[in-house]
């Protein structure tokens, strides 16, 4: 996440990895707090016996705005605020949910507070798949892969391999984030498709 933090323009202070023992999550929780003006932690924030951070943030007086939303990958989803300006965002702790995360969520958030002019939402293109997209359609669905302008028009490519929300391999050259709406539980190949882009089209 540092490296997110990073190209975003942001100032990281990275605070470690935290085992998930309440007393020693709340001793850095409390910390980030007090020094950051957002906080951003990956795991902890479903509802397993460890995942603690919900607690810890009630504890220490944030109001919980979000504790999950409809949106796959990434369904564990805390944000909430403190008295002093802080923005905590729980993210999950599978690497693609966490990332998707962050683009989706994160990032606007850094834009508006650095005090940006100009759209801070992000940038979302109609394109042709070249594949045929399906989710279950209980969520809003995230499918990564490929942008490309095609003689000016813009087409999505799905990453090949798994889409499981632990692979980063195929992540890696991910540029565009095909959308899914609820209850939507395939796109065609040939069909037009709304992207979330997360990167520069690729040119071909």
């Amino acid at each position: 996440m540092t490296a997110f933090v990073v190209s975003q323009g942001a100032i990281p202070l990275p605070l470690g990895i935290v085992p998930d023992k309440l007393a020693l999550l709340k001793e850095k929780i409390t910390q980030a707090i007090a020094s950051a003006d957002i906080v951003l932690s990956t795991g902890g924030v479903s509802v397993g016996d460890y995942d603690y951070v919900d607690r810890i943030l009630a504890e220490l007086g944030g109001e919980i705005h979000i504790r999950s939303i409809a949106v796959k990958p990434g369904k564990p989803l805390t944000v909430a605020t403190f008295a002093n300006g802080c923005i905590y965002f729980g993210i999950p702790g599978n690497p693609v949910s966490a990332l998707v995360s962050c683009w989706r969520f994160v990032q606007p958030a850094l834009k508006k507070l650095s005090g940006l002019s100009g759209n801070w939402l992000p940038t979302f293109v109609r394109a042709r798949s070249r594949d045929r997209l399906i989710s279950d359609g209980k969520r809003e669905s995230y499918v990564w892969g490929q942008l490309l302008l095609v003689n000016g028009v813009y087409e999505f490519q799905v990453a090949g391999g798994s889409q499981s929300s632990g692979n980063l391999i195929n992540l890696a050259q991910t540029n565009g984030l095909a959308v899914l709406p609820v209850a939507q539980t395939s796109i065609l190949s040939g069909q037009e498709v709304e992207v979330m882009q997360v990167g520069n089209a690729i040119a071909r």
